[in-house]
């Protein structure tokens, strides 16, 4: 997105920005503020007329604006409130990200008919991801034709929404009558989405209750997955070799060790079967139940083993972490489509046997 233009005419905008009110601006959703305070990020500051507003009633602000000389004027605007301002724009919010805050409301006015479709998706979920526990989203929606100058794209409010069931976030009702502008520019009006991280601050629920509930196999697998991955969050997240804004990277060695320490006492002690009947779990072939000589406490990467079990733990392994590729990892899907949570492969399996040690490596992406 190019800022040339918010620079070469930012008195203009300015004025014209500052010549509207907070309230007129965003009366449609300022119920669902009510009293409440708290962190809020105001994408796409600007004049600085919103978090100065914010700021005014009682919140911490951080203001992101890109463009140099826009900033420079709402920082002087503001400058008697505590409002943070950082270079920074949709769709990475790189800076913001940097910080670790989550926000209580992130507001993002008049920015997203700038953004090309491409980058929207992403950028929905950052600013999902910023979110904390029961934050507030509200993204304002310029329809109408531009100005020949600055670059502008159609947008929807149902293309927002359809991000938004994908994220696990709640929308939260709004009156459905779009706004005319307040500046009173010809075909041009607005409307307004807004949208709630549920109470439990992760946004994982309704994918959780997909996983669970919604599936027709019998097997544990998918439950097994999940616990294995919390257990190692936990315990040892050192393990992360690699992580990004789109992936945490494991190796799928130590996923496998994982796996086996916490089948060993439900298989081995407590006889779980995965279906009724005689069929068994495909991951406990022989080696697995020679690890019924072992404590799972014995478990753990780097572990020490004598040379007598340490080709079992490695072929355990090996099979767990094929039978994790085959079937949980690949039946784990988002809710409402067919793509994995779970997704990756192995690159290489290497599992140093040396006379007292075992030494469990590979790449696998989550």
């Amino acid at each position: 997105m190019s800022y040339g233009p918010y620079n070469k005419h930012a008195e203009k905008f300015f004025t014209q920005y500052q010549s509207l009110t907070f309230e007129q601006v965003h009366k449609d959703w300022l119920p669902h503020l009510d009293k409440k305070s708290g962190l809020a990020l105001d994408v796409g500051a600007g004049s600085g007329r919103d978090a100065l507003a914010l700021a005014e009633r009682g919140w911490d602000v951080v203001a992101v604006e890109p463009a140099a000389e826009l900033r420079r004027l709402g920082e002087a605007a503001t400058a008697h409130r505590s409002i943070q301002w950082i270079d920074d724009s949709l769709p990475d919010l790189s800076e913001i990200r940097k910080l670790s805050y989550r926000f209580d409301l992130v507001l993002v006015s008049a920015v997203w008919m700038h953004l090309p479709p491409t980058s929207r998706e992403r950028a929905f979920r950052i600013l999902t991801e910023l979110l904390a526990p029961s934050g507030m989203l509200v993204i304002t929606l310029r329809h109408g034709p531009g100005d020949g100058e600055r670059q502008f794209y159609e947008v929807s409010k149902s293309e927002l929404d359809s991000f938004a069931r994908h994220r696990a976030v709640m929308p939260v009702p709004l009156p459905d009558t779009p706004r005319a502008d307040q500046l009173k520019r010809q075909d041009v009006w607005w409307e307004t989405a807004v949208y709630r991280l549920p109470d439990d601050g992760t946004g994982a629920l309704p994918t959780l209750r997909h996983i669970i509930i919604n599936d027709n196999k019998s097997s544990t697998y998918k439950l097994g997955l999940l616990r294995t991955l919390v257990r190692m969050a936990d315990s040892a997240p050192g393990l992360v070799l690699h992580r990004s804004d789109d992936w945490v990277e494991l190796p799928l060695g130590a996923v496998g060790l994982f796996w086996i320490m916490l089948y060993h006492p439900l298989v081995l002690k407590h006889h779980l079967r995965q279906a009724p009947g005689s069929r068994g779990l495909g991951f406990a072939g022989d080696d697995f139940f020679e690890l019924g000589k072992l404590s799972p406490l014995d478990f753990r990467v780097g572990l020490s083993l004598s040379a007598e079990f340490a080709p079992v733990v490695m072929r355990a392994i090996k099979l767990a972490a094929s039978n994790i590729l085959k079937n949980p990892a690949h039946l784990t899907t988002w809710p409402g489509t067919n793509r994995q949570v779970f997704e990756g492969g192995a690159s290489r399996v290497t599992i140093r046997n040396e006379a007292d040690r075992v030494v469990a490596a590979s790449h696998y992406q989550y």
